[in-house]
C-alpha cells in the first residue's frame, strides 16, 4: 500500500514514524528537507506543498495525511481527492473551521452550538468602536492562518483600548474584518479527535506550554512541550468539564456533515473553562504540535487502518496505551522574537526517549536551524514524573546553538 505524507514538521514526522511501524510504502512531499521524515520515505520530493500542482504525480497513492493548515486551507484534500487519493484531512470549506474565525462563530451561531462567547465581526472603526462600548476586555483575532500568533488579548498583549483599536484596524486593512470577542477567564484545556464525519473519536488528552522560558515567562511561541497522563485526562479538569467540550466538537462535526461534505480528518478543540460554563477558543483543522507526537506515540491501532476507516466513513473504536507522555522541544537561541538560524545541530543517540525533527533543513549532511522549533523529545513511563525523567536525561545528546524549557510537566 502507498501512504503520502504531506508536511516537513515533527507532527508529520510523529505521522510517518507511526506509519513506518506497518509494511507501507511512504511517500513524503515536504518544503523543507526533513532527515527523519525522508529516511522513513520510499521517496522524498522538496517542493512548495502549497501549489496543487505539485501532488500531480501522486494520483496512485492509496490513502494521503496532509500534516499543516496551509495545504488543507488551500484545497489540497479538494485536489487529491479529483485525483481519486482518499485523504485524512478536511476539504478546503471545512478548514474554513481553522482559517476563517468568522465563520466559525456565525457557524456556532446559526445553529445553536453551544460555546460561543459574545462576539462581533468587525468592517470598520464604527464596529470596533461598538462592541467596546460594552467590552473593555477582548480577544483580537484575524480571520486568516497567522500561524498561531495574530491572536492578541488585553492585558497580555495590548494594554488599553486604543492599542486594541488600532490592532484591529490593521487587521482590518490586512484582511477585511477583524473578530473581537469578549475576554474570557479560567482553565485552558485542548481536546483532539479522529472524525469520519460522523463518528467522533476523542484522543487523550494533551497540555502544552507556550511561553518561551522557564516558569511560564516570555513570549508565546509554537510549543515548548507538552505532556499527557496514563488515564488520558488532566488532574486539574473534571469529567463533566471535559464531556461539555466533547459535545461540542461532535456537534460541529455533525452540523458541517450537514452544510457540506462530511468533516473526515483529526479536528482540535481549545477550550475555555469559565464560571459560566465551557467556551470554545478556536479550532484547529489537523493534529496540534507537539500533541501529535504524544498521542500517536500512544495509538495502538495501525495509523494506516484508522485513516482508512476516517476516509472512508466507518471510523470505528480508537485505542491508546495508558502511559504517561513528555514532549521537549529545543529551539533556536532567540526564538521566537530573534531566531537564529541556519546553524548547524548534531544529535546523538538516545537512551531512554524518541526524537522527531521539526522545522530543520539537512543540507550536505549537516541539520540546519530554520528559524522556527528544531527538535522535540519525548520521553514515556508509567507516571509522568517517569516520563519526564526519561526524555530530559537525552536533551545533552542534542548539541547546537539551542535552548529549551526546564520546567516542562514539573509539577504535575
Amino acid at each position: 500500500m502507498k501512504v503520502l505524507v504531506v508536511g516537513h514538521g515533527a507532527r508529520e514526522h510523529a505521522i510517518t514514524k507511526k506509519l513506518a511501524e506497518e509494511e507501507l510504502l511512504i511517500f513524503s512531499i515536504m518544503g523543507k528537507n526533513n532527515p527523519g521524515i525522508r529516511n522513513l520515505s520510499e521517496r522524498t520530493r522538496v517542493v512548495d506543498i502549497n501549489n496543487v500542482e505539485n501532488y500531480r504525480e501522486f494520483k496512485e497513492i492509496d490513502l494521503a495525511f496532509v500534516g499543516p493548515e496551509d495545504p488543507l486551507a488551500l484545497g489540497v484534500s479538494d485536489y487529491l481527492w479529483d485525483l481519486g487519493v482518499p485523504v485524512v484531512g478536511p476539504k478546503k470549506e471545512q478548514a474554513k473551521l481553522e482559517w476563517s474565525k468568522a465563520f466559525t462563530r456565525e457557524i456556532f451561531n446559526k445553529y445553536n452550538i453551544p460555546g460561543n462567547p459574545e462576539y462581533k465581526i468587525c468592517k470598520n472603526k464604527d464596529d470596533i468602536k461598538e462592541f467596546l462600548r460594552t467590552h473593555n476586555e477582548v480577544a483580537v483575532k484575524p480571520d486568516v492562518l497567522t500561524g498561531g500568533k495574530g491572536v492578541k488579548i488585553s492585558g497580555e498583549h495590548l494594554r488599553n483600548i486604543s492599542e486594541i483599536e488600532n490592532y484591529a484596524l490593521e487587521r482590518i486593512q490586512m484582511d477585511g474584518i477583524v473578530v473581537l470577542e469578549e475576554k474570557l477567564v479560567g482553565k485552558e484545556f485542548t481536546l483532539q479527535a479522529f472524525t469520519d464525519g460522523k463518528n467522533v473519536e476523542v484522543m487523550p488528552l494533551v497540555r502544552d506550554f507556550k511561553r518561551a522560558y522557564d516558569g511560564d515567562k516570555g513570549p508565546n511561541t509554537g510549543s515548548m512541550g507538552s505532556f499527557s497522563c496514563p488515564d488520558h485526562g488532566m488532574p486539574d479538569l473534571t469529567d463533566q468539564v471535559v464531556k461539555k467540550g466533547k459535545e461540542i466538537m461532535r456537534t460541529t462535526v455533525e452540523v458541517m456533515g450537514k452544510k457540506s461534505d462530511p468533516f473526515q480528518g483529526v479536528l482540535y478543540g481549545g477550550f475555555m473553562s469559565t464560571q459560566k460554563g465551557v467556551y470554545l477558543l478556536e479550532y484547529n483543522v489537523r493534529f496540534g504540535d507537539p500533541e501529535a507526537i504524544n498521542v500517536l506515540s500512544l495509538l495502538e491501532n495501525p495509523l494506516s487502518e484508522v485513516g482508512f476507516e476516517i476516509a472512508h466513513g466507518h471510523l470505528k473504536k480508537v485505542r491508546f496505551s495508558n502511559e504517561a507522555t513528555v514532549c521537549v522541544y529545543l529551539v533556536p537561541e532567540g526564538y521566537p522574537v530573534n531566531p537564529v538560524k541556519g546553524e548547524s545541530i548534531q544529535v546523538g543517540e538516545m537512551d531512554y526517549s524518541e526524537l522527531y525533527y521539526a522545522s530543520v533543513n539537512e543540507e550536505s549532511g549537516i541539520i540546519r536551524t530554520t528559524g522556527s522549533r528544531s527538535i522535540a523529545l519525548l520521553g514515556k513511563g508509567a507516571t509522568v514524573k517517569k516520563a519526564r525523567e526519561k526524555v530530559y536525561s537525552d536533551v545533552s545528546k542534542v548539541s547546537g546553538k539551542l535552548h529549551y524549557r526546564t520546567d516542562i510537566a514539573q509539577n504535575i
